[in-house]
């Protein structure tokens, strides 16, 4: 048999046992890669499950401690604001006070000296001092002719009525700030 120009042999293929076996491994590896791959993938997802996990418990406890704090915030506050009110209460007690030692002072001033006001430079009047005249001490019995006479204990000397400090109150203790006005008080 000769061959023809346009004859051609088939291409030189494994025998079928052979090719089948080859097919077949190649699937076996492709199966073996791609479960090796979602074995890897879902390892990979577990660990971002389990760090989400902590993530989730550090945002909770954070959310508490910003809770906690928060309130101890708002605690302090309402302490500051009362705080603030019961300053502002006292300070207004103080002014009322001291306007009244001023009308007080103004009064014993107009008091003193009905017609006359004492000059803004002129120094406080000097306060005369008050002294106790001295008690004489009561004379001593008669004692009769015929008994001893009894040795007397001496008896202290008699304590000034006043001092000058009681005898005006508080009149010209702050002349300055009578004659100037109080100091500006601060913002």
């Amino acid at each position: 048999m000769t061959a023809s120009p346009s004859y051609r042999e088939p291409p030189l293929s494994p025998p079928p046992e052979q090719g089948r076996l080859v097919a077949l491994s190649a699937r076996e590896a492709d199966v073996a890669a791609r479960e090796a791959a979602i074995t890897n993938r879902e390892a990979a997802l577990e660990r971002r499950e389990r760090e989400l996990d902590r993530l989730t418990v550090a945002v909770e406890a954070q959310r508490d401690r910003l809770v906690a704090v928060r309130a101890e915030y708002e605690q302090r506050r309402d302490t500051l604001v009362q705080r603030a009110q019961e300053v502002e209460r006292e300070r207004g007690e103080l002014l009322a006070a001291q306007s009244r030692l001023v009308e007080a002072r103004a009064a014993l001033e107009n008091a003193r000296e009905p017609g006359e006001a004492a000059p803004a430079s002129a120094p406080p009047p000097a306060v005369p001092a008050v002294e106790a005249a001295p008690v004489q001490a009561p004379p001593a019995p008669q004692a009769p002719v015929q008994q001893a006479p009894a040795a007397q204990e001496p008896q202290p000397a008699p304590a000034l009525v006043q001092t000058a400090e009681a005898a005006v109150p508080d009149a010209y203790q702050d002349w300055w700030t009578v004659q100037l006005g109080s100091a500006p008080e601060a913002a």
